[in-house]
């Protein structure tokens, strides 16, 4: 069976959306990581960070990844924090290929502002957010491929992710 795709990337990349898009073209299941801890933990993310803490949702996001890595082939959505923690990409390179949805940081902060409630983004201003996007690119960075979101809507950066994954396919076999 396939290795799965696993899409990282910050707040507004549109790893879900894309995500669905993606695992529709290439006939495979979607799974997205913080809606299995939602499932998991009976309770919405916004709410985990509130009552629990970011040290639980962050060790709830360990046991995510172990649980994938039990399977093969679907496309994955990570939280946008999920990768970057020590170890965290060669865990999620283990499961299979890793695309970070890269962007303008302006238009995914615009993006992620109109996309709900945001824990890492709450009480945070612009240039605090930027600070955390600036911590976390190193990890993203390190993805096996990058797609650059800006510009794009869901659909046209699904179809540069299946490009550049039977690319990838390509040069590999």
């Amino acid at each position: 069976m396939a290795d799965s795709v696993i899409l990282v990337g910050f707040m507004g990349a549109g790893k879900s959306s894309v995500g669905r898009i993606l695992a529709a073209r290439l006939g495979r299941c979607f799974v997205e990581t913080d809606e299995m801890i939602t499932a998991t933990e009976g309770q919405p993310i916004p709410e985990i960070f509130a009552e629990k803490g970011e040290a639980h949702f962050r060790a709830l996001e360990d046991q995510a990844v172990r649980l994938l890595a039990l399977k093969r082939g679907d496309v994955i959505a990570t939280g946008g924090g999920l990768p970057c923690r020590e170890g965290r990409l060669d865990a999620l390179r283990a499961i299979g290929t890793v695309v970070w949805l890269s962007g303008d940081f302006g238009a995914l902060y615009e993006r992620a502002l109109r996309g709900g409630d945001r824990p890492m983004l709450s009480g945070r201003t612009r240039e605090q957010a930027e600070a955390l996007y600036e911590t976390r690119k190193p990890f993203y960075s390190k993805a096996d491929l990058t797609v650059d979101t800006t510009g794009l809507n869901p659909d046209q950066v699904a179809v540069r992710v299946a490009a550049a994954l039977a690319e990838r396919r390509r040069q590999v076999v």
